[in-house]
């Protein structure tokens, strides 16, 4: 960014609550902002709101924000130690982590694009655009998941195509990392936000001090992990501040196959929320038939003797004479049209139940052994997968998992179909017992009972009490429910607790089979057949297995992490930790980072390129550079405002730093004196390194870098017009993209914003925008952004992103 090229204000607006985080999309000109209620709100460029997104619980609050690099989603932490992903497009939750500890840092990068023709990785890595060759195959050989819609009519086609695709990583053609620190000192890394592929304890690397993670990053060749960390010297009783470089070359030289890892975890963890769904959907449906029957008898069982309940019905069922008691019942609580509704509903719900287990829980038992035997298929290959902790046992304990599940949703479904059949025939001849209580004409059809029929009838009644003492003893001490009767066998399905009437397998050959050969039962390619398990607890078992299967490769990949180098930077403030921001420069193979001297507000700030590539950090001479600057305010001759001498003599305050791009950084500055003004700062990386002084990476130990980074007083190296007020405000801090050309500046009050485009011509600049509306919004992304010019937008203004794309695609062509 040249001098030439100036800022323009677009837009400045006050918002009712105070903003804490302010951060730029990467590849749309959406800006994301929280607030001090934990709200998350997105804005565009005319402060039109996307959306805004409420916090998961009151009183909690955001600790930071990172996009996807592709800005598709957006990762949100929260004080409740959760880390929530984002769908941008309609605010919705794709999926929720959990880490161990306050989040102090969180960033999302993404591995270099071999196409990019700035990246030195286009000559070393030809091939790459093909290294990715994993194809997904599954839409060929599994149908679509049906739509967890309730209607089971038509849905909305986006839904439909989503289902498979719930966590939006379907076109991710590269690995993007996400990056939480945490103040234990543990740095979580996980692909796309979601396969977790290490977990790293900073705390080992400095002698075992508890330390707080400040920054992290991976470099966009995935060869160095860099991690700037905050701990406590107890010989000195002070706080240092140091980055720590990792060697991670099994991330570079395994990505192909953490790519495709990521990928499978991704569509089996999909297919775990879909089948989640359902079974809340299924209990959730059980749960509201027989609520109203439930309750019904429920009170009847309370009036009578414990265990009379199916002796009452079972001598009604053989003499024709009901008791007092049931008689009242029947007359008084169930009543004829009552019955007639109840039948109705219950024959309803459990058709819709049939459907769910049917047509859904089939649907995904059988996607998820598909995915679990392609991932075994993965771990069968050793010398790819094995590195990665990719365990051939765990994955198909997890495939018998899947295989039991579907064998028990097959039981449910025939429970279903008994139960249906014997609740039509017990309603049936209630309703026949009703109509002759009150002398009403029995019609002749419906009196006729077969011995089946009485037969079926007798079973039913005969589990009214069938509660065992097992259930009842486990009741007891555990459960706030105790029913007195079990008015039917599917509930029992539905509940976290063994069966209280398994199924029969006195006439199952299968079974004898196998209970005559032990052998034969244990072997790995048998499905188990766990007779007691509930549905629900055979669904925990599931989510348990496959959960296992992942946990190993977040401690492998991490063991194979090395230590490359520990750099003492400066010493921390005593309370809070000072603002840091850095940049990759892969081109040059080095890290620019840049520190505040202190709690903002600070006197200067500190500048320090290191070398990241493997043969430079490993040298004998290896080398840092490092510079403070500090920027004094400009002469009287100039035009910018000034109160007294001593105003203009002392150093101007540094608010906050964030790099623009790799070759600028950006400086919001305070001026001194009443006056506290804002002022703005554009400082070239070009002419910033010229005045660092090396500094021997391998020398004394217990040496601070910055301690020999030389004082440069930095306005003599700009150019004349670089220096920018931000007329009439106070600031506190800013937010900035090169990629989008923008900025954001917050004022102390925090309630108040100010949106600017970046490198615009003077007479651009000098051009009045009265209308507030952003003329700059990029053709890039305009299908997704300058939808509408209304000052307060909605959820329904923001328009598919696919879509439009490829409509902009059509219109060019």
């Amino acid at each position: 960014m040249s001098a030439s090229n100036a800022m323009r204000q677009l837009e400045e607006r006050h918002v009712a609550t105070k903003v804490e985080l302010m951060v730029w999309s990467n590849k749309m000109d959406l800006l994301a902002l929280s607030n001090v209620r934990g709200e998350v709100a997105l804005h565009r460029l005319t402060w039109q709101k996307v959306w805004s997104l409420a916090p998961p619980a009151e009183g909690i609050s955001v600790k930071g924000m990172a996009w996807r690099p592709d800005g598709k989603v957006i990762a949100v932490a929260y004080s409740n130690n959760d880390i929530t992903l984002i769908d941008v497009e309609n605010k919705e939750t794709l999926h929720t982590n959990h880490v161990d500890a306050e989040v102090t840092c969180i960033n999302w990068v993404q591995e270099k694009d071999p196409s990019d023709s700035k990246s030195n990785l286009l000559n070393k890595q030809k091939d790459t655009c093909s290294k990715y060759t994993t194809q997904d195959s599954s839409s060929n050989f599994l149908p679509k998941l049906p739509s967890l819609s309730r209607s089971f009519g038509s849905v909305n086609k986006c839904i439909e195509e989503n289902l498979e695709d719930a966590k939006k990583i379907k076109d991710q053609a590269y690995l993007n990392i996400l990056l939480v620190g945490v103040s234990s000192g543990k740095l979580y890394l996980s692909i796309f936000g979601l396969f977790p592929c290490g977990v790293v304890n900073m705390n080992e690397y400095v002698s075992g001090q508890l330390c707080s993670i400040v920054d992290a990053d991976v470099s966009e060749d995935l060869n160095v992990v860099f991690v700037v960390i905050s701990y406590w010297k107890e010989e000195e009783d002070k706080r240092e501040i140091a980055l720590v470089l990792l060697d991670t070359p099994v991330l570079a030289q395994r990505a192909p196959q953490l790519h495709a890892l990521a990928l499978k975890h991704g569509h089996i963890v999909s297919l775990l929320d879909y089948l989640s769904h359902t079974m809340h959907s299924i209990t959730e449906a059980w749960e509201n038939i027989l609520l109203e029957m439930d309750s019904k008898l429920a009170s009847y069982a309370a009036r009578v003797p414990e265990g009379s309940v199916s002796a009452d019905f079972l001598d009604l069922l053989m003499f024709g004479i009901p008791s007092d008691e049931l008689e009242m019942f029947l007359l008084q609580d169930l009543t004829e049209k009552g019955l007639k509704k109840l039948g109705h509903s219950i024959e309803m719900s459990y058709s819709n139940i049939q459907k769910l287990v049917l047509k859904h829980l089939h649907s995904v038992g059988q996607s998820l052994a598909y995915h679990l035997a392609e991932l075994r298929g993965m771990a069968r290959w050793k010398d790819q997968y094995e590195c990665l902790g990719l365990q051939e046992e765990a994955v198909s304990n997890s495939l018998r998992a899947a295989g039991s599940f579907l064998v028990k949703s097959t039981e449910v479904q025939q429970v279903i179909d008994c139960s249906m059949k014997n609740y039509k025939v017990f309603f049936r001849w209630l309703y026949v017992v009703i109509l002759r209580l009150t002398d009403e004409r029995v019609p002749a059809e419906i009196t006729k009972i077969s011995q089946q029929d009485l037969a079926f009838i007798a079973e039913f009644l005969h589990n009214f009490d069938g509660v065992s003492t097992k259930q009842t003893d486990e009741n007891t001490s555990g459960s706030s429910r105790k029913p007195r009767f079990n008015l039917e066998r599917l509930g029992q399905y539905l509940v976290d607790q063994d069966l209280t009437i398994p199924p029969e397998t006195e006439d199952n050959q299968w079974a004898k089979l196998l209970e005559e050969n032990e052998a034969l039962a244990e072997h790995s390619l048998i499905i188990p057949h766990h007779r007691y398990m509930s549905l629900i607890q055979q669904h925990n078992h599931l989510k348990q297995a496959i959960s296992n299967v992942f946990i190993q490769p977040q401690t492998e990949i991490a063991k194979q992490f090395k230590l490359s180098a520990v750099i003492k930077c400066l010493d921390a403030p005593e309370v809070g930790d000072p603002k840091v921001t850095h940049i990759n420069v892969v081109d040059g193979n080095k890290l620019l980072l840049a520190f505040l001297d202190s709690l903002s507000p600070s006197e200067g700030f500190y500048l320090v390129e290191v070398p990241t590539d493997k043969a430079s950090m490993l040298a004998d001479d290896a080398v840092a550079k490092c510079v403070y600057f500090y920027i004094n305010p400009p002469s009287k001759t100039e035009e910018m405002p000034h109160e007294d001498e001593a105003s203009w003599s002392s150093p101007m305050k540094v608010l906050d730093v964030q790099f623009y791009l790799q070759d600028v950084l950006s400086v919001l500055l305070e001026q001194n004196g009443e006056n506290r003004g804002a002022v703005f700062v554009q400082f070239p990386m070009r002419i910033a390194l010229q005045s660092t002084t090396p500094v021997c990476l391998r020398g004394d130990a217990s040496k601070q870098l910055l301690s020999c980074a030389p004082r440069v007083e930095a306005s003599v190296l700009l150019e004349p017009g670089v220096l920018r007020p931000v007329e009439n405000m106070v600031a506190s801090r800013f937010a900035v993209s090169g990629s989008r050309k923008v900025a954001v500046v917050l004022s102390e009050s925090r309630r108040k914003v100010r949106l600017f485009e970046m490198e615009v011509e003077e007479e651009e600049e000098d051009e009045e925008v009265m209308d507030g509306t952003a003329t700059s919004l990029r053709d890039s992304d305009a299908s997704m952004v300058d939808v509408s010019k209304n000052s307060e937008g909605n959820e329904e203004d923001w328009p598919k992103t696919e879509k439009n794309v490829e409509n902009n695609e059509e219109n060019v062509n």
